[in-house]
Parts: structure tokens; C-alpha cells; sequence
């Protein structure tokens, strides 16, 4: 029978009787207390709970019963017999249950960690970089050989660079070499070292090439003997026999 041509309480006491269901079995099936049901069947309700649990009752009833609850629930609202709990007729949450943090927590949370990180790695993405150079070991420095090595060590930098055209290894362990070849006098050099989005270090190092002695002394020898064989060739030439 359709909610709208019959009381509830009318309707709900055919539907127990049809059934054959005592008032104790049906609270024990339902998880309804008996006097709440009682409570139906007298139409009493100002006795019974909010909406909330108003509405799962019905549920369960139909359920037991086979009737609509939902159908019944809407019916009895339209009526106004329901005590209002709020817009939400929804049961309260079980406060024991652990609940899920909303979304946007998890996005604060995101940003929070990515706010630290940045903090302690700002100074490394956008400061200096650290350029320490080993050799030469005082500046201006003065070597015989015409080959020098440089030698140092970088950290935080994104390339390292010799005269601003030259770039340079750097190991895994920021340790750095370069060998140069050597003018004769002062030669002046730059180490650069550069971060992408950051600043730059540099270095200038001055190193005096001076031959040894023995070198120097190498080239007019060597002069002297051509000019001895030249002047001796030109000697037996002029004393040849002429024809």
C-alpha cells in the first residue's frame, strides 16, 4: 500500500503482523530498541531519535519488513512529524574512526616541505660558488719548465672555466687539473668557476716562465757551429785550385 493512503503507524503494524515477527524479534533483526518501535506504532514521535537515526531505522524496518523506507522516510518529512537535525540528515561519525585529513592538508604539507627544502638549498642553487686553487701555491709563482700544471678544487659549481674560453674537468670529488703550456715571462690566468642560475667565483693566478741556463745557452752553440761549418766551407771553396 502506497505511503500516501495510509498512516505509517497503521501501515508499519500490518506489515509486523503479516510478517508474524514479535516486537523483541524484530528489534533483535533490526538493531532497533523495542520501545522505539513501540514508539512507531503509537505515532509518538516526539519520542524518538533525531533524523538522522530517524531515517536508518526506516531503512532497516523496510529492509525487515520489505517496504520502501526511503518512500516512507520522504512521506513523514512532507509531514513535518520528524525532529530536524540540521540540513544533513546523515548519522553522526563514529568520532573513533580514524578519518582521512582533507586534501588541501596534503597540499599545505607539500608546500611546507618544499618550502624547507628550498630554504636550505637556496644558498647552494644561487650563492657562490667555492674555488680553491692548490697550484701554484703563491701568486706570482716562478717555474724553468715550459709546461705547467694547475691543480685545485670546486664545490657547488655547475662548470669551471680557464680564461674564460677553456673548460676544465671537474672529478666527482670537486678535485680539478689543467696543464698549460708556457710563454717565456709572466703568464696570467683566470679560473672561473660558475653556477647556472647562480653567481661565479674567480681566481687569478700569475705564473713566470724562465728558462734554464743550460737552454738559453743551447741556441747560441748551436748558432756559433752553423756559422763555423758555413765559414769553413767558404774557406775551402776559396782555396780550391782553380782549373
Amino acid at each position: 500500500m502506497p505511503p500516501n493512503e495510509t498512516p505509517f503507524e497503521q501501515f508499519f503494524a500490518e506489515k509486523i503482523k503479516d510478517r508474524g515477527v514479535s516486537l523483541k524479534k524484530l528489534s533483535e533483526v533490526t538493531g532497533i530498541t523495542p520501545a522505539h518501535i513501540e514508539n512507531l506504532l503509537r505515532s509518538d514521535y516526539e519520542n524518538m531519535p533525531s533524523a538522522p537515526y530517524f531515517h536508518g531505522y526506516l531503512i532497516r524496518l523496510g529492509s525487515a519488513l520489505d517496504f520502501d523506507g526511503e518512500e516512507w522516510w520522504a512521506t513523514l518529512k512532507k509531514e513535518g512529524v520528524i525532529k530536524n537535525s540540521g540540513e544533513l540528515d546523515t548519522l553522526p561519525r563514529n568520532r573513533f574512526v580514524k578519518q582521512s585529513p582533507p586534501k588541501y592538508l596534503w597540499f599545505i604539507g607539500l608546500g611546507v616541505i618544499v618550502l624547507i627544502y628550498l630554504a636550505f638549498q637556496l644558498p647552494h642553487i644561487l650563492g657562490k660558488p667555492t674555488l680553491t686553487v692548490i697550484l701554484p701555491d703563491q701568486n706570482p709563482y716562478t717555474t724553468s719548465s715550459s709546461t705547467f700544471t694547475l691543480e685545485g678544487t670546486v664545490q657547488d659549481a655547475d662548470s669551471l672555466y680557464l680564461n674564460d674560453n677553456q673548460e676544465i674537468t671537474v672529478a666527482s670529488d670537486g678535485s680539478w687539473q689543467q696543464t698549460v703550456l708556457l710563454g717565456v715571462g709572466l703568464n696570467p690566468f683566470k679560473i672561473s668557476a660558475k653556477k647556472f642560475l647562480g653567481g661565479e667565483t674567480d681566481v687569478a693566478e700569475q705564473v713566470i716562465y724562465v728558462p734554464a741556463q743550460g737552454a738559453s745557452n743551447a741556441t747560441p752553440s748551436a748558432s756559433s757551429s752553423t756559422a763555423s761549418t758555413t765559414i769553413a766551407t767558404s774557406t775551402a771553396t776559396t782555396s780550391s785550385p782553380r782549373p
